[in-house]
């Protein structure tokens, strides 16, 4: 392979500085520098023998002490560019000249592949970059923009030509200007190279770029300029130091005996809870709720497609809150529950025409938490949801989407959001009782097992010869903190609307 030093030696071994092979037609002769030149490019910090070497050489395309920068693809002069180096900067370009990077040949040197690329916004800073000992430097052809632009349109199509060179460049230093037009640059270019891959720098005081530190400080000030440079950043890639302080979220006792050991809840946590129709799934939920109300003065917010609030949620409250049955209850004890209720529970009720979708009930419940101060979110039944799906999605594809939806909710607005599902049809077994169901039973997918922080079932053998129910804790995901898989059992109070856990046949509150 050829580096960009020799390419430029070989050009001028092919007609000198006065006639490159390869210049586009039309270019303007290159000359040798006259005194004039050699002052302004030593009053630049720069070497004159370093612009030679890479065929930079004088012009009278321009008034005075102009140059012409010519740009090399694999050792033939493909376009030139002028400006002067004093006074008002004037620049012009052979017309159908390439653009490429200059010195795009050094991306051949099999040599450099171990340095960063230094990317800058002229040619000038480039060989600043290459005098300090960093000769794997190129500069964009066409300076920076004056709007940002995504690094879409034709002016990065340089970039394109050199694809195959960039494709495996693993450090970039865009060591564009310090002003505006620069950022502009920096941002399009790390974009378009990759944001992973690509350092910025901060030039020293009174600098705006590698030339200035070259001018101010040597070529000591353009490498530790380099050196300093520091990663774009990347949304979502931190150093554990770079994290602010959090404090880990608090597992709260629900205060159902025996309990403690296997379900805790945490907000932030996304819970399924599963059984077969009638068996006390929503009775357990609802206690649950009443609970966390109770003891930690919790909201709660619920989407009950199955239950209605004036009625059904009414009277389970209203009974849990006095501890007897809605019928028995006194005008005032009603009035103190219905206070209660108002205070902790709110409701997601669709109108008759709503489609109750995912995206329906994301919005609704993001609303109810803001408004109502939400700690626990409850979805009974999933079910009953409107499940519409894009064609090109399979339903297992669509709930494990869901639930991601789910989870991101619970960790954006730090609820406890609990999903009640029922499980596909299930047959009786020969003894004529219903198998004890999993969250792998769950209609639709497995991911409900695989991705829930917390997984529950609740069961009863016998539906009409007894009333004692398995609280089955069957998925945590942190043990240390929320519990570990077990269960407890517990009688059904009616007239209480709660359970009574059960600890060898003892009936305990």
């Amino acid at each position: 392979m050829t580096n960009a030093l020799a390419s430029s030696s070989t050009a001028r071994e092919h007609g000198g500085i006065a006639g490159i092979a390869g210049s586009p037609v039309g270019s303007a002769i290159l000359m040798p520098f006259g005194p004039a030149h050699i002052a302004a490019i030593e009053a630049r910090g720069l070497d004159p023998e370093l612009l030679e070497r890479h065929g930079v050489g004088a012009s009278n395309r321009l008034a005075g002490d102009a140059i012409g920068i010519p740009f090399f693809s694999e050792g033939v002069r493909v376009a030139t560019k002028y400006r002067t180096l004093t006074g008002d900067k004037k620049f012009t370009q052979d017309a159908g000249g390439r653009q490429i990077l200059w010195n795009v040949d050094c991306l051949r040197d099999d040599t450099l592949q171990a340095e960063p690329l230094i990317i800058t916004e002229g040619e000038l800073d480039a060989l600043a970059a290459i005098q300090a000992g960093y000769p794997r430097t190129v500069s964009v052809p066409c300076g920076a923009p004056s709007t940002m632009t995504e690094g879409k349109g034709p002016k990065y199509n340089f970039l394109d030509e050199a694809a195959d060179l960039l494709k495996n460049v693993k450090e970039i230093i865009l060591a564009v200007d310090g002003d505006g037009p620069g950022a502009n640059l920096l941002h399009d270019l790390s974009l378009r190279l990759g944001r992973q891959r690509c350092k910025w720098v901060q030039y020293p005081q009174e600098c705006k770029d590698l030339n200035d530190a070259l001018r101010r400080y040597g070529a000591r000030g353009v490498q530790e300029t380099l050196r300093r440079a520091q990663w774009c950043k990347v949304d979502g890639l931190y150093r554990l130091s770079e994290l602010p302080p959090i404090d880990p979220p608090k597992a709260y006792d629900i205060g159902m005996m025996g309990l403690w050991e296997h379900y805790r809840i945490r907000k932030g946590d996304f819970a399924v809870v599963t059984g077969l129709p009638g068996h006390g799934k929503s009775s357990f939920v609802n206690e649950i709720c009443c609970r966390m109300a109770q003891k930690h003065q919790f909201n709660t917010v619920f989407a009950s497609f199955e239950q209605s609030p004036q009625v059904d949620h009414r009277r389970a409250l209203r009974s849990y809150y006095a501890e007897k049955l809605e019928i028995t209850m006194s005008p005032d004890e009603r009035k103190k529950a219905d206070a209660w209720i108002d205070e902790r529970f709110g409701f997601i009720v669709p109108d008759e025409d709503d489609d109750v979708t995912l995206t329906w009930f994301l919005e609704h419940a993001a609303a109810a938490v803001i408004r109502y101060g939400a700690d626990i979110v409850v979805v009974d039944p999933w079910n009953e949801m409107d499940h519409t799906r894009p064609q090109d999605m399979s339903l297992t594809e669509y709930v494990g989407f869901a639930i991601k939806q789910f989870k991101k909710f619970a960790r954006k607005y730090n609820v406890h959001l609990i999903v009640v599902a029922h499980p596909a049809k299930m047959l009786r077994t020969k003894d004529g009782k219903y198998p004890v169901p999993g969250l792998y039973d769950i209609s639709d997918s497995a991911h409900w097992s695989n991705k829930a922080d917390m997984g529950i079932v609740v069961h009863r053998e016998d539906l009409i010869s007894s009333k004692e129910t398995k609280i089955r804790v069957v998925k945590s995901r942190y043990h240390s903190q929320i519990g570990r898989p077990g269960e407890v059992r517990g009688l059904w109070d009616e007239s209480k609307t709660r359970y009574l856990i059960t600890d060898d046949g003892t009936m305990q509150g």
